[in-house]
């Protein structure tokens, strides 16, 4: 054997040997020690895509019939000021109706003012969205499900948490983005004013923010709010590719298999996200705490985010706990020949149906 050759094979085996050290020791290490590495894990709000999201202007985003508002308020978890950047997007039929007010002529102040009317006085539907991580409020597949709701003849209130799109740039934690989505859904509530038909979706990650704020609604505002009653709760949650938990979904997620084989794997790799002070998005407990809440679940059974199964434990620990007379709680599976995954329930053939039904049922 030639030195060259010896030199190639030397080569390859340091290679191989440094990434199966760091397989099984670093990241390890990472995942029980570096909060700021489960963090970014979790929340993944370094990846922005699209690049240069004209926020101002949602018609650049591929979503015509929106506008962009913001609110600021002072944040009692980090104790800063916060400022949450929010698109409303208007049913179909409304936006035709009002197309003429959204020509870049018109002041913008009076396009809002015309708008805040149509949300208070809207006979239909009003959806407020909270997106799963990375990204922002623009990224194309929510687009897409904002297209949908048009369609619905929904109004959408979709906002980016803290850390995300045009928001104030802080590291978010549970604790920070669950304060941001209730702001958002007191902001609503006060806007509609007599006007109840509201209802909250969650993907992914936004179903367990959306599942923490509504199962602690009671409390949140009270010590968040300092209201000496607490916000109502909405006609209903819709809850797309949702997780029980976030130990489960990490216990449960693909790239888990390369790990299981090693003996301080729960230790090192689960038992972080069971118990700490950032983040633990226990959904199978808060939505426990209120059974008058109807929830839709939606799960596609090929999703590798989100697998199927930690959406069918939610769905089964909701189910649990309520007896008769409790809210109704229902998960519609689709099927692996859909082609669905993560992020395409928003082409489901059937979910005009489905959503249109859950809707109207808890209208």
């Amino acid at each position: 054997m030639s030195s060259r050759v010896r030199r190639v094979l030397f080569f390859g085996a340091s290679i191989s040997a440094g990434l199966f050290l760091f397989h099984v020791a670093v990241v390890p290490l990472l995942f029980k020690y570096s909060k700021a590495f489960r963090r970014n894990l979790v929340f993944a709000n370094f990846v922005q895509w699209p690049p240069n999201t004209d926020f101002e202007e949602p018609s650049s985003s591929g979503i015509e019939g929106a506008r962009n508002l913001s609110i600021e308020y002072d944040s009692k978890v980090d104790k800063c000021r916060v400022k949450i950047g929010i698109w409303h997007i208007l049913p179909k039929t409304v936006y035709e109706r009002l197309k003429g007010s959204f020509d870049v002529s018109k002041d913008k102040e009076d396009l809002n003012k015309i708008l805040d009317e149509e949300l208070a006085t809207s006979k239909t539907p009003v959806m407020l969205y909270c997106h799963g991580n990375s990204n922002s409020r623009a990224a194309a597949h929510r687009i897409e499900l904002y297209k949908f709701f048009q369609k619905m003849e929904y109004h959408t209130i979709a906002f980016d948490y803290r850390g995300y799109g045009d928001s104030t740039n802080l590291k978010p934690s549970e604790a920070g983005v669950v304060e941001d989505a209730l702001l958002v859904y007191d902001w609503l509530r006060e806007r509609l004013g007599d006007n109840s038909r509201l209802y909250v979706w969650g993907h992914s990650l936004g179903t367990a923010i959306s599942s923490h704020l509504l199962g602690n609604l009671r409390e949140l505002s009270i010590t968040l709010l300092d209201r000496s009653e607490p916000l109502p709760l909405p006609k209903g949650l819709i809850l797309e590719a949702p997780f029980n938990n976030l130990a489960d979904e990490v216990a449960k997620h693909p790239l888990s298999e390369l790990v299981t084989w090693l003996p301080y794997y729960d230790s090192t790799f689960v038992a972080p996200f069971r118990s700490n002070s950032e983040q633990t998005f226990k959904s199978d407990e808060h939505l426990l705490k209120v059974k008058s809440l109807p929830v839709l679940i939606l799960h596609a059974k090929d999703d590798v985010i989100v697998p199927f199964i930690v959406g069918v434990r939610l769905y089964r620990s909701i189910q649990q706990s309520r007896g008769d007379g409790d809210a109704t709680i229902k998960l519609h599976a689709y099927d692996r020949r859909e082609n669905l995954g993560h992020k395409g329930i928003c082409h489901a053939k059937d979910l005009a149906e489905v959503v249109g039904d859950f809707v109207t049922q808890h209208n």
